[in-house]
């Protein structure tokens, strides 16, 4: 477990300096100490913490200056709180069972069909069929051959062949008319290599719809095939062509009535949908979320803050605005904060926002953000990632001795930060550039919301 762990410094009690992760790595380890010396040593980190700031050995900072500037930019509580024993891959350090199950057992394959297969609006029964032919595990001839029957084989539906699974499904040349008739009427190519290449071949069309209609019978086409199998061959029974079409048209039309996707105008979505019998439902793209900037009560600063993650190595930048209760604009920042994850930097640009608050003598203030997670880490303590879980406290510890409070907004009500914290990605990281004027590109933001003007999302019906 310990490799894994990390340790949040607080009041330092509980974390041998020398032999204890705090940092990137273990100093003694940094320092390749011999084990004998390392299993010796028993300093712990409240020894290098005097009133809430650093006060680092002379021999330290002499040795390895880069350590000790490592170790100073470590930030403490400027109250007492206690040591914390944090899992590194839990965002909030906590080691839940879920996290413990997964890092036992490893993640396990993600399949590309899991969920073709496995929805809510195909019955598990007809699923489970094509999951068995994907793993080669229906009781056809073959299989049973292999499990040690003697079996006189043949297909029940050319009486040509011997019966496998690729052969009654793929090769017949009776189902095979089944496959032709959904690949016309679809306008599609079915790849009839194998069970596989048949689903993912659904995933070419760019309608959802479409996708959604192609798989459902492909699907139900299986289990028509399967059952209509077992009546030939233990029952003697059989029915037309235009039946099992008949069964499959009316099994996806059902599926469709489960299903929450919806057309678009496009033709092969009205093809597809006449094939079925199915009324073709279009998307509308309507305005929604009408949402504006609200001024705050007279006397109290509101503070909008938003934060910005961009990248396969995510880029992190905040932005930070203040207006008092007349629209005023009273100041403005962003700051690129180098490597940071969306949580991160939502989090940083809240506690950047209490931090300019306090250096401005702020004594009664709103907060407002659009980071959900992060309204309730300050009005519910939950969910603070690990790593800024010392510097969090001593923002809190500064909002309660103020007037404070932390808001939700929609990305729409808060489209100033928004601004300022996309433009901070241009910054040189780590520095931060603070306005006491309004800057040109959020001129237009700042006058829609002195009008009241609302932004809307627009969203599809």
């Amino acid at each position: 477990m310990l490799e894994h762990s990390t340790w949040s410094v607080g009041n330092g009690d509980k974390i041998h300096f020398w032999t204890d992760k705090w940092l990137d790595t273990v100093i003694a380890t940094h320092w390749s100490n011999p084990q004998t010396v390392s299993s010796s040593l028993s300093m712990k980190v409240s020894a290098c913490i005097s009133n809430g700031v650093w006060c680092l050995p002379g021999y330290l900072v002499d040795k390895d200056p880069a350590l000790a500037t490592q170790i100073c930019q470590v930030t403490l509580p400027t109250e007492a709180m206690p040591d914390m024993l944090c899992w590194e891959s839990a965002p909030d350090g906590i080691l839940t069972s879920k996290i413990a199950f997964r890092t036992l057992n490893g993640v396990g394959q993600r399949s590309t069909w899991a969920n073709i297969l496995w929805n809510s609006h195909i019955p598990p029964s007809r699923s489970f069929i094509t999951w068995r032919l994907l793993h080669n595990k229906l009781p056809t001839d073959e299989n049973l051959r292999k499990r040690g029957c003697t079996i006189v084989s043949i297909c029940c539906f050319c009486l040509q062949e011997s019966e496998s699974s690729h052969h009654i499904f793929f090769d017949c040349p009776v189902t095979s008319r089944l496959w032709e008739w959904l690949g016309k009427g679809t306008n599609q190519h079915l790849d009839c290599t194998n069970c596989l290449q048949l689903l993912l071949g659904g995933m070419g069309t760019r309608s959802k719809l479409v996708q959604q209609l192609l798989h459902s019978a492909i699907i139900h086409a299986i289990w028509v095939i399967w059952i209509e199998r077992n009546h030939r061959y233990y029952h003697d029974k059989k029915q037309a062509m235009t039946t099992l079409f008949n069964i499959i048209l009316t099994e996806v039309k059902l599926s469709y009535s489960l299903s929450l996707v919806k057309g678009s105008s496009d033709m092969l979505d009205y093809h597809v949908t006449k094939l079925f019998n199915i009324p073709l439902k279009v998307k509308r793209i309507t305005p929604t979320h009408e949402t504006a900037w609200k001024p705050p009560f007279p006397g109290v600063i509101k503070i909008n803050c938003d934060g910005s993650a961009v990248g396969s190595q995510p880029c992190g930048a905040i932005g930070i605005v203040l207006k008092d209760s007349d629209c005023n604009f009273q100041g403005a920042l962003y700051s690129n904060i180098g490597y940071a994850t969306s949580l991160e930097a939502e989090f940083s640009a809240c506690m950047l926002a209490i931090e300019k608050a306090q250096h401005l003598g702020l004594t009664n203030i709103c907060l407002e953000t659009d980071y959900a997670q992060v309204v309730n880490a300050f009005n519910k303590e939950i969910g603070v990632p690990w790593q800024m879980r010392s510097r969090w406290h001593n923002c809190i510890q500064f909002c309660s001795g103020i007037s404070c409070s932390c808001v939700h907004t929609l990305w729409e009500g808060n489209m100033v930060a928004y601004a300022l914290a996309k433009n901070g990605q241009g910054l040189s990281c780590y520095s931060t550039q603070w306005w006491p004027s309004p800057p040109p590109f959020i001129h237009s933001l700042l006058y829609r919301d002195r009008l009241g003007l609302p932004f809307s999302r627009l969203a599809l019906f």
